[in-house]
């Protein structure tokens, strides 16, 4: 006779099955209810200090300037300044050199008796948590510890190490700028000196002339378009130091430029023009538009002309090195602290009550399971006993 199928499982026969077995469902929930107490019991305590600071949101220099600097690129690529700054800030938390700087702070080596620079970093920064509230943008640096005053040093010494290297950032973008200032500006004051002395040669030698209105005029339009071709190239000189060149407000810089340079050489072949013109005058004799013009007067006007220029130029590279050091000495990037971590009252971990829940609703579903693991076991042993019985049975009828 073949075994007959087995009948779909009824809810009396999952009771069934639990009473069978319920001394290993009960032994194995009580082992992990045992473990789980205590795992809880030794597990150390540990405490979370936690201390809350606001990125810089408007500087010149360091981080905070990073959009500033970049122009229409920071656009282009879709980053705002406020979100580059946060989460530059909390990139710069965990680097090793703030790492470091923690380490031999606290002596941290010794402490964790370890020699190797790497494993004390790994450690350290294990414990550390920095997160930023996407609303307010306020970043929350938190350290655990099991000393709660040890946790509240090391988030307040994450803090001080983030301010420091912030700061020096910020000094050294301040004082690249001021160096470079400082370069153009002796160039343009070694350039006003040499067009002065010229200047001074030459009215010993040939005397004041009176020109034109229409040469002044033509000579001041030179000066100042040269004035302005100057300061685009400091500007576009500043812009190629950080942005890359397919960068959209380098472009425009640079074709302003070259606009700026067709503009000049069209006054300048005007001026020559005039030039040619007064020569021919001074030649015929006909005076009576300019006065007594010296027969070099034409090159008095281009000395004139290079004397202007050059004291335009370094007035404008005067201002702008004044600005670059009141930048660095005063415009710095700092982090504003809302609140310092202090020693925290109340244990962050471990939640005693919740692992002995846990363990022991754990320990209770494996129990349940292997009961119906082993059932099963049984009934797939007894269905082939009695396969093996029937098949015995059929040979015997045959013979």
């Amino acid at each position: 006779m073949p075994y007959e199928e087995e009948e779909e499982l009824t809810l009396l026969d999952v009771f069934n099955v639990l009473w069978h077995r319920k001394f290993l469902i009960i032994f194995i929930t009580a082992m992990f209810a045992i473990g789980s107490v205590v795992y809880a019991l030794i597990s150390p305590v540990i405490y979370r200090a936690q201390c809350r600071i606001f990125s810089p949101s408007s500087s010149s220099g360091g981080i905070a300037g990073f959009s500033a600097q970049l122009g229409g690129l920071s656009d282009f690529v879709g980053l705002s300044g406020r979100a580059t700054t946060s989460q530059a800030l909390i990139g710069m938390t965990r680097a090793n050199t703030i790492a470091d700087a923690i380490i031999d702070r606290f002596n941290l080596m010794e402490t964790l008796s370890t020699d190797m620079r790497d494993t004390a970093r790994t450690i350290v920064l294990a414990n550390l948590e920095a997160t930023e509230d996407a609303r307010s943008g306020i970043i929350t640096i938190a350290y655990m510890h099991e000393d709660p005053q040890t946790a509240a040093d090391m988030a307040n010494a994450f803090v001080d190490e983030l301010q420091k290297k912030l700061l020096e950032l910020s000094m050294a973008d301040a004082t690249q700028r001021r160096n470079f200032f400082d370069n153009q500006l002796k160039q343009a004051n070694q350039e006003l000196t040499e067009a002065e002395d010229i200047m001074i040669n030459y009215q010993k030698d040939s005397g004041i002339i009176a020109f034109e209105s229409q040469a002044q005029s033509l000579l001041s339009s030179i000066a100042s378009l040269k004035n302005q071709i100057a300061a685009k190239n400091v500007q576009i000189s500043s812009m190629q130091s950080y942005a890359r060149p397919d960068n959209p407000r380098l472009r425009l810089a640079k074709s302003e430029l070259e606009a700026m340079n067709k503009e000049l050489k069209r006054l300048e072949e005007e001026q020559i023009r005039a030039d040619s013109s007064r020569n021919r005058r001074i030649l015929s004799g006909d005076m009576s538009s300019t006065g007594q013009i010296p027969e070099l007067g034409i090159e008095y006007q281009r000395y004139v002309r290079q004397l202007r220029f050059a004291t335009a130029k370094y007035e404008l590279m005067l201002r702008q090195y004044e600005n670059a050091r009141l930048s660095e000495a005063n415009d710095l990037s700092t982090i504003s602290i809302i609140d310092h971590a202090t020693p925290p009252d109340y244990k962050y971990r471990p939640r005693r009550g919740m692992i002995c829940i846990v363990g022991t609703g754990a320990g209770g579903c494996i129990g349940i399971f292997l009961a119906f693991l082993f059932e099963h076991l049984r009934a797939v042993k007894k269905q082939r006993r009695y396969a093996y019985h029937d098949s015995d049975n059929e040979d015997y009828d045959d013979d």
